[in-house]
């Protein structure tokens, strides 16, 4: 009996094959795979009926009961939810990208359930590993620390120059590598970019420095490994939002994706951008789940008025090129703001603006394959938020929305004004 797996050391965001032989015709399998990140542990669980050689193919075969059913290759992997027993609202994240997600597979006898192989009593039939890597081994990490600039550089191998991400999360804070890790290695030279609650950077949302944001973009756009074309940045929630301003306000920014981000300053003033719009916190919807933030600046801003408009930030006066992912199921930011954001725009300037809205999709939209979050714990408010989502829907939203940002990036950081290509490693 064998598992076999394609390719050897895959990246995260790779498409994996899964063989399982060796089996007895039409007999039933139960797959389990899981994965330890720091102390806790995240699993998931497919059940499975082997041809009539005695093979299970995961990617072509259905899943009949588990974490998720159907016919989905990636599904292992990206409906992993973390064990039973563990404190609620835990999200997988990967912290050390310079080690691999190693993914425990093991296959039992009969149909089970998730909540039962936890429990199962029973030596399973074949059990293997398989190492995903979030840093191609070629890519080069570099913690920087140079005056009040604070981060990680991402240089993908070869001679360069690269299209350049500055890549930044939202009210997590910290320093957030997982993201640029994968985009790095996917040959753009990448800057993973905290601004709160890491290292000296402020400890509170509300004393971000935005001169620290903009020489990042300075000192970024000028490193001779980034092509002097303009930068891209990746944001998602107040990480998208701030990578809107810094487009008006920096001219070295040429195109943004942003992730469920709000278009307009929220919470506090935040540099030149004095309007902004508060949370009403007691717009909070408190639910078995966790709590449900997106109503909470609705209270100030509702897409339908006309006058909160003024509130929106000016993309459209300025040349940087905007992709606007939206999960439809956001519980944390409005769906609705996009379609304001739309109508702002001059029809002769809408081309500038991509917007793609994915149905039942929740805020968290990660890069592909890796695990759906719904909700986690909030570790500054010590409450659990809802993200939103369903599960299937969200995962098929990150696999598509991923090659949609690759693509995007490359578009446009690889052409310059006069519409020729620059050469690249992509």
């Amino acid at each position: 009996m064998e598992i076999k797996v394609y390719p050897d050391e895959p990246l995260v965001d790779d498409k994996i094959s899964i063989t399982i032989s060796g089996l007895s015709p039409q007999q039933k399998v139960t797959v389990k795979s899981s994965v330890t990140e720091g102390k806790y542990t995240f699993s998931c669980s497919a059940c499975f009926i082997s041809d009539s050689s005695g093979h299970v193919f995961v990617d072509k075969q259905p899943s009949i009961l588990g974490t998720y059913t159907g016919v989905d290759g990636m599904g292992l992997f990206w409906s992993m939810t973390a064990d039973l027993g563990q404190q609620k609202g835990l999200r997988y994240l990967k912290r050390d990208v310079t080690t691999p997600q190693v993914v425990n597979l093991s296959v039992f006898e009969g149909h089970h359930s998730w909540n039962d192989c936890h429990n199962i009593n029973q030596e399973p039939l074949v059990s293997t590993k398989v190492e995903r890597w979030f840093l191609h081994k070629t890519v080069k990490r570099e913690v920087i620390r140079d005056g009040i600039l604070r981060g990680t550089l991402f240089t993908p191998s070869g001679p360069g120059p690269f299209p350049g991400v500055i890549d930044m999360f939202g009210m997590t804070g910290g320093l957030i590598e997982f993201r640029a890790a994968i985009l790095a290695s996917r040959g753009f030279i990448v800057f993973a970019l905290p601004y709160f609650q890491y290292d000296d950077l402020p400890k509170y949302v509300k004393d971000i420095n935005f001169d620290y944001l903009k020489e990042s973009i300075d000192w970024f756009s000028n490193h001779s490994d980034v092509i002097k074309n303009g930068v891209g940045i990746l944001g998602v929630s107040k990480g998208a939002e701030i990578a809107l301003m810094l487009s008006l306000e920096c001219p070295q920014v040429k195109s943004v994706v942003n992730i469920n981000g709000t278009p307009f300053c929220s919470h506090y003033p935040l540099g030149p951008f004095t309007d902004f719009v508060e949370s009403d916190f007691s717009r909070f919807e408190f639910t078995d789940e966790g709590v449900h933030l997106w109503d909470a600046l609705n209270s100030n801003f509702k897409p339908d008025n006309v006058l909160n408009k003024l509130l929106l930030l000016k993309t459209w006066e300025s040349d940087v090129q905007i992709l606007y992912i939206i999960g439809d199921d956001d519980k944390s930011a409005d769906p609705d703001y996009a379609n304001v954001v739309y109508k702002c725009y001059p029809d002769n300037q809408k081309h500038k603006l991509t917007i793609k809205k994915y149905p039942k999709a929740g805020h968290l939209i990660e890069p592909a394959y890796l695990p759906v979050c719904r909700s986690s714990f909030d570790k500054v408010s010590g409450m659990v938020f809802v993200w939103g989502g369903i599960k299937e829907d969200h995962a098929r939203a990150q696999e598509d929305s991923w090659k949609s940002i690759l693509n995007f990036f490359k578009s446009t950081l690889l052409t310059n004004k006069t519409g020729s290509s620059f050469s690249s490693q992509l």
